[in-house]
């Protein structure tokens, strides 16, 4: 973190993106009226803030916001908002954070819920923001299935947040204007159904690959975390934490022929505990470190020391 942005600082910097995202939408969601769940643990170094509120409009089944803290320099906000199962609206996906402004993840999206939607208003927009952010023009693969094809991305590079305000109020201007405000109502059963599939493989992909669970599950306890976890993937459709939760791999399937290296079962585990899209990269390092280091098998305390030794390679 940068001498003169304080963990403070950077609070009040997230919170300007989460007040003109409800100022934008006012007359869309109860501002007033909202639920609110928060956690703080303080220690020697280690500073653990998140705060989720979710709020709900008339065509709006949930929006949750969330700020967090992992450790000084590291945190960021989330926004996820999910339409009523009544109306064909983009889902608004954002997530920023990492350790601005020198490593910052950027996803920011308009997920459609429905293939009839037209995503020409939000392509419009997205295209005008990724070009004057220099943002890489790729997909994001764990994502590809669930999103829509303009995402807004930026892979842990250096990104200042400030500079992104204007994009964020383009892209919620758009959400409003060109899908919540004319969505009229539509109670036919098998597009309603067809909706909520889709909502609810948005919400499971989200789940599975999101980096905070983790951090919060060793800070705060499972209950708590999946306290959160509720506040970002509950509603109308809910999605089933206890079902989303991948099995742990079977002791000793993780085996690299190629390389002669197997894995015992805590260190499978601990990996595991990473979200799903970074998995396959953590098992790639680790195993090469095994071959540096002459062991053919990896072992919980390998995997411990690459985490100190990669830290910013294996985590976001």
């Amino acid at each position: 973190m940068p001498e003169d942005r304080t963990p403070d600082a950077e609070a009040s910097l997230w919170d300007r993106f989460e007040a003109l995202f409800l100022d934008r939408l006012q007359g869309c969601l109860e501002r007033h009226d909202f639920t609110e769940y928060s956690s703080h643990r303080q220690a020697a170094e280690t500073r653990i803030l998140a705060r989720s509120r979710i709020y709900q409009g008339e065509k709006l089944d949930r929006a949750m916001i969330h700020q967090y803290t992992l450790k000084p320099g590291r945190g960021g906000l989330v926004i996820f908002a999910y339409p009523r199962l009544e109306y064909a609206i983009p889902s608004f996906l954002l997530h920023i954070g990492g350790m601005p402004p020198a490593r910052t993840l950027l996803i920011l999206d308009l997920a459609p819920c429905a293939a009839s939607l037209d995503m020409a208003p939000f392509g419009a927009v997205a295209r005008a923001q990724r070009a004057a952010l220099e943002l890489p023009d790729a997909e994001v693969e764990w994502l590809r299935p669930v999103t829509s094809p303009h995402l807004l991305y930026c892979p842990l590079k250096p990104l200042e947040p400030e500079r992104f305000l204007p994009a964020f109020a383009a892209v919620v201007e758009t959400w409003r204007a060109a899908y919540l405000e004319p969505a009229a109502r539509d109670e036919d059963a098998a597009s309603m159904k067809a909706r909520g599939d889709a909502v609810l493989a948005l919400k499971k992909v989200l789940f599975r690959n999101d980096p905070a669970f983790p951090v919060f599950t060793r800070a705060f306890g499972q209950g708590m975390s999946d306290v959160f976890a509720e506040a970002a993937f509950g509603g109308d459709p809910g999605l089933s934490i206890a079902d989303a939760i991948e099995p742990l791999p079977t002791p000793g399937s993780w085996v690299n022929k190629k390389l002669g290296v197997s894995w015992r079962a805590d260190a499978q585990e601990r990996v595991h505990e990473a979200p799903a899209f970074l998995r396959p990269i953590i098992r790639r390092i680790i195993e090469k470190e095994a071959v540096k280091e002459g062991t053919p098998v990896v072992t919980l305390e390998l995997v411990l020391r690459c985490e100190k030794k990669y830290r910013g390679n294996m985590e976001l």
